[in-house]
């Protein structure tokens, strides 16, 4: 068993190159095609409701770039993917990236998944345990959707979402100016999933990645890796769990999740399902950190031989947090306070 180091981390916790370009203005009614953002003053602030067709389907995602930027100020960008049943306008709209991009000036965008027809066996639905559930709703390809396609509907054709993400970041860096070397990554549930994906499969666009109330690495992931099928580099991950989450910890098969330094030891569902698989991910050794601040614990992992922003891993348990992402509503603790500073240290 790994012997986990206590110390004290500080912790920031409080407190067209695809085809036509259109535009859906939020003050305008209707579609209009436009020129691109570095053409046209309207189109270069504000939130703008972009499609493009990938893969012969019509894909939205919503742009936002705070007014008081500049359209030649190269600015971060941050990618936010949605849970199931939710959409690019949800996210846009009850979480705080907005908001927190005016303060710190960065740009933020909302993908939309696509619908499928999906089929649980078991599942966690509003905190009741439910068998044999179908439903169509927005999902994004993680690693786990082929696995839930209704058998019903056998002949679902299932998004690449990776393509889907370049070709957005491709366009994003060709209309707006961007800083190619900032972008990152965070979503919830399955989100966090897609999020997890992506922090395999797109090292090399993405800077740091933060999946929430879910994400994990997959052996076969792994092995694809360590055989050089993946072109992949490590990069900072941050990941958040609600300890009271009922999706979680059906799926761990505990009660409640546990937040001491044990949850970082070898036997620990936190630890099997969680820890272990972005460690060898990251290429991390199993010596880490722990503390206890307020409602939060805090595993990290950072090998101290590493260059800073090559490889690193934390963990954050929520005390009392279900399956949320936290906005300062339905949490003490809005998730943007804790996620920007994060961030922020990293580059390309």
């Amino acid at each position: 068993m790994k012997v986990l180091i206590w110390s004290l981390v500080s912790l920031v916790a409080a407190g067209a190159i695809f085809g036509s370009l259109i535009l859906l203005g939020p003050f305008r009614s209707g579609m209009i095609s436009v020129g691109t953002p570095r053409e046209n003053p309207v189109a270069s602030s504000g939130k703008q409701v972009y499609h493009l067709e990938v893969d012969g389907v019509s894909r939205e995602f919503i742009v936002y770039r705070p007014e008081n930027l500049s359209a030649t100020q190269e600015a971060p960008v941050v990618f936010v993917f949605h849970g199931t049943t939710g959409t690019g306008e949800k996210f846009y709209t009850i979480t705080n990236w907005k908001s927190k991009a005016d303060s710190e000036g960065f740009m933020t965008v909302y993908p939309t998944s696509l619908k499928y027809h999906v089929f649980d066996d078991e599942k966690v639905v509003k905190g009741e345990v439910k068998g044999a559930v179908s439903s169509y709703t927005t999902k994004w390809n993680a690693y786990e959707l082929p696995g839930l396609i209704d058998p019903k509907y056998p002949d679902q054709v299932l998004a690449d979402d990776v393509a889907f993400t370049r070709q957005m970041v491709s366009f994003i860096n060709e209309n707006y100016a961007a800083d190619e070397s900032r972008f990152y990554a965070t979503g919830f549930s399955n989100g966090a999933q897609m999020v997890s994906r992506l922090a395999v499969e797109t090292s090399d666009i993405f800077a740091a990645f933060a999946p929430a109330g879910a994400g994990m690495i997959y052996d076969q992931v792994l092995s694809e890796i360590a055989a050089g099928n993946i072109n992949f580099v490590p990069r900072p991950v941050l990941q958040t769990i609600g300890e009271v989450d009922p999706k979680i910890s059906h799926y761990l098969g505990v009660s409640a999740i546990n937040m001491t330094a044990s949850a970082a030891e070898d036997g620990d569902p936190v630890k099997d399902k969680f820890i272990s698989g972005f460690l060898e991910l990251e290429g991390l050794k199993d010596v880490g950190t722990y503390e206890l601040k307020g409602p939060v614990a805090h595993y990290g992992y950072k090998d101290s031989e590493q260059i800073e922003g090559s490889s690193s891993y934390d963990l954050l348990l929520m005390k009392g947090m279900g399956h949320i992402y936290p906005n300062g509503k339905n949490y003490p603790i809005d998730i943007v306070n804790i996620l920007w500073p994060f961030f922020s240290r990293f580059s390309l």
